[in-house]
């Protein structure tokens, strides 16, 4: 009996997680699959792929990162760098499963896009935070292309200057013109319960679910409604519908 709900009334959870494959020991991270997968726990995040210093150093064992653990005094010397990719390392640790979010993904490429696609791995991007960090641009309109999961994170206030997913959905339309603004919505509701287990009760307007509802004040001659949405909402224009 690891892992019971926190609060039966509320339905909150506790699950595993990671912090990423640069921060965390393959023992561990070997561990919480293993807990995740006995325990059917419905979601374990990740970051991965976030930065071009963390592709460097699961692939070489050097670089900035490196040198950040030595500074720390946690460095391993008898870890040997995998030398792959982010991702196909921990897939190769049994660790992306359908319950992981693997959140940022700004440095994937498309082979690692389709191995998530394979393990039915949810991705989620943050591109705010991505920029505040200088990881890079998310290659959004790739991750849609490649078949995985999308859905939208703020990542944190450590990061981005406000929780509004819609601005996070503003920044994402800002890089992915391509896509379909109701992908773009779909990503922010339905995906986003559907990666925290949550879509049974959460994501979509349907009877029997348990979200509350908002509304947006939208200005007269707007034609487009869905394309409206992700091109920048204001706090002011958002009201709890009771």
């Amino acid at each position: 009996e690891m892992i019971r709900p926190l609060n039966a009334a509320n339905r909150g959870r506790a699950s595993l997680a990671a912090h990423a494959p640069y921060s965390v020991a393959p023992s561990v991270l070997r561990a919480i699959a293993d807990a995740n997968d006995r325990e059917a726990l419905p979601t374990c995040s990740v970051h991965l792929a976030e930065s071009a210093e963390e592709v460097e150093f699961i692939r070489t064992g050097g670089g900035p990162l490196r040198q950040l653990l030595e500074d720390f005094g946690v460095w391993d010397p008898t870890w040997a760098s995998p030398g792959v990719s982010p991702v196909q390392y921990l897939d190769d640790l049994g660790f992306l499963t359908s319950r992981v979010m693997a959140i940022h993904g700004v440095q994937m490429t498309a082979a690692d896009l389709s191995r998530l696609a394979a393990r039915g791995t949810k991705l989620v991007t943050c591109p705010r935070s991505n920029a505040y960090t200088g990881a890079g641009k998310p290659p959004v309109e790739q991750f849609y292309a490649s078949g995985v999961q999308v859905a939208v994170g703020t990542d944190s206030l450590a990061s981005t200057p406000d929780l509004n997913v819609f601005s996070e959905l503003a920044a994402m339309r800002a890089l992915a013109r391509g896509v379909p603004a109701p992908m773009l919505l779909d990503s922010a509701t339905r995906q986003g319960a559907r990666a925290l287990g949550l879509d049974m009760d959460y994501g979509t307007i349907a009877p029997g679910k348990r979200a509350r509802l908002i509304s947006v004040s939208l200005p007269s001659g707007v034609d487009d409604v869905e394309e409206y949405l992700v091109s920048g909402i204001e706090p002011e224009q958002i009201r709890w519908v009771e």
